[in-house]
């Protein structure tokens, strides 16, 4: 029979595996494709979607899709970017789930 101490271990670990840069929502083809329509709608004004070269606005680099894909950063920090933007970077009004849809598309360029 496990000790409390050894009961805890095991909660612990199962719950850091479980959260340890998964997504809080899950990752489906359908959020990618509701995504990368968001973005196109939404973003392509100053970031490239499809791959492009990224542009510059006010002076400032604005990578690309692509790009903002390869850096090691995870989905909730994706997500907190795009709710809190820095400048030059627009307020965008999305939802909730467009932004977590974004997201997805966003992490699906990897």
């Amino acid at each position: 029979m496990p000790t409390s101490s050894e009961t805890l271990c095991t909660f612990l670990a199962a719950a850091a595996i479980a959260f340890s840069g998964t997504a809080v929502h899950g990752q489906t083809k359908a959020s990618v494709v509701r995504g990368k329509d968001i973005a196109e709608r939404a973003c392509a004004g100053c970031h490239a979607i499809d791959g492009r070269q990224g542009g510059t606005v006010m002076g400032t680099d604005v990578p690309s899709f692509r790009t903002l894909a390869e850096r090691p950063r995870t989905a909730e920090s994706i997500q907190a970017h795009i709710m809190t933007p820095r400048h030059p970077m627009p307020a965008i009004p999305l939802e909730l789930n467009e932004i977590r849809d974004v997201v997805d598309y966003i992490q699906s360029l990897k």
